[in-house]
């Protein structure tokens, strides 16, 4: 009776741990990063050939996850944000290009206009100012379009150094939590919740840059960027600067184990990558094609300009001034006066308006913007087609990069979170034999009393 008793209380003590279990999975039904528990049993086997067994143990308590499926996630993760981070800035680039007040093509058809209808009367002040007008505004398109798109660059180097703020934070946690899963499990402890917390750590990381994750043997990670570049190795982290340069540019440095060495700026990928390609190959370049457009505008008017005569006689001054340090003054109108525009190809005839239909003309001159022959107007509408294509290009990568990243997180929870209604069924079978083991009990005392009656 005593051995039918010893295995009723090992079931006993078995259920209670797999209740346990299944309590501290429903409790942490909502917590963020967590894997569920899963209890192994084992049967005890008997001393001899005609025992029944000794009842049963519980071998292990598991933390259910999947190393491969986690780093999927991460994959995912880096490349959802990724897209993200560069298309926020893109779509707000299209945007800002395509607004009434900021459209270039827009300010230039107003000018051309403005000159057209002063063929007939080339020397009327009236039309001659709105001609002055018109100038003066698409000055002001030009300059308010590249200062705006420096305000989103300023925005964005903020941003970044956010980012790394907060990418040293995560380093240095992830460092400290392999140093304590180390000395835990090294002592035969329990690192499961700390194991949890450091994933869900690798994932916020996977947020910010494209990384890779290595386990070594004593249970530590190693995280280093997709090019080999590391950023943890077991409890050691480094350290990530960003310096800001004199033309605004931002280099980074890695601090690792004492030695610095400097770091792409393309290597990053995640939220870091996002940023790069939204600086390098949207803001900036559209930023360098606009003060382009406006050299290009400067050049062609100031020496078409100086080929004709003013109504005193006089020969032309240049209209416009280029300046290509300057981000808000990057095309300006110098300061004349109406009857100083040079719209006359002979210097005695005030009516004459030869140079006027040359100015005219230049509407379909050719340029050079980006390297291409084409129109002022023409250089505009590639820019802002390619950034409109770029958006919606981009819209469709983040998309498929969401997807993509739900797909991964449905794998992950599907094999880690928590289901009610499986720990609900787990919780009644496990109740259930809970009490059968203790009717077990029961029932070993119930024969021991009825065997001890007997004499």
């Amino acid at each position: 009776m005593s051995l039918l008793s010893q295995i009723g209380y090992s079931g006993v003590r078995a259920m209670q741990v797999a209740l346990t279990a299944t309590g501290q999975n429903v409790a942490n039904v909502k917590t963020p990063g967590y894997s569920r528990l899963g209890v192994e049993m084992g049967s005890l086997s008997g001393h001899t050939a005609l025992s029944s067994g000794r009842g049963v143990q519980v071998n292990n308590i598991r933390r259910i996850a999947d190393d491969f499926v986690n780093r999927q996630l991460w994959r995912a993760t880096s490349q959802e944000s990724f897209t993200e981070s560069q298309q926020k800035y893109v779509s707000a680039l299209e945007t800002l290009m395509a607004s009434e007040g900021s459209n270039i093509s827009g300010g230039l058809d107003n000018f051309y206009a403005a000159l057209s209808e002063a063929t007939s009367t080339p020397d009327s002040i009236a039309l001659r100012q709105q001609i002055l007008n018109e100038a003066r505004n698409l000055a002001q398109r030009v300059n308010g379009l590249s200062n705006n798109i420096e305000t989103q660059l300023n925005g964005l180097r903020g941003q970044r150094e956010a980012i790394v703020v907060e990418l040293n934070g995560l380093t240095s946690n992830l460092a400290a939590l392999n140093k304590r899963i180390t000395h835990v499990e090294a002592s035969n402890g329990d690192a499961k919740a700390l194991r949890d917390q450091r994933d869900k750590l690798v994932q916020d990381l996977a947020e910010l840059a494209d990384i890779r994750v290595q386990e070594a043997a004593d249970g530590s990670f190693s995280v280093s960027l997709a090019n080999g570049q590391p950023l943890v190795a077991g409890p050691t982290a480094a350290s990530v600067e960003l310096t800001t340069l004199a033309n605004n540019h931002q280099d980074f440095s890695l601090e690792f184990a004492g030695t610095q060495f400097p770091l792409s700026r393309d290597v990053w990928g995640g939220q870091l990558g996002g940023l790069y390609e939204a600086e390098y190959n949207s803001l900036r370049s559209s930023q360098q094609t606009i003060s382009e457009i406006a050299s290009q505008l400067a050049t062609t008017f100031n020496t078409a300009l100086a080929a004709g005569f003013d109504l005193n006689g006089a020969a032309g001054q240049p209209l416009f001034t280029y300046d290509p340090t300057s981000i808000s003054q990057v095309l300006t109108v110098n300061d004349l006066q109406p009857e100083e525009l040079a719209f006359a190809g002979v210097a005695t005839e005030k009516g004459n308006n030869d140079n006027l239909l040359t100015l005219i003309g230049l509407k379909s001159a050719p340029v050079v913007v980006d390297g291409a022959t084409t129109t002022l107007n023409d250089a505009y509408a590639t820019l802002l087609g390619g950034v409109a294509s770029k958006s919606r290009q981009g819209q469709a990568d983040v998309e498929t990069a969401t997807s993509v990243l739900n797909q991964a997180q449905a794998q992950r929870d599907s094999i880690s979170a928590v289901n009610l209604d499986e720990e609900g069924v787990n919780l009644m079978n496990y109740q259930q034999a809970y009490q059968a083991n203790l009717k077990v009990i029961t029932t070993a005392g119930a024969l021991f009393d009825s065997v001890l009656g007997m004499f």
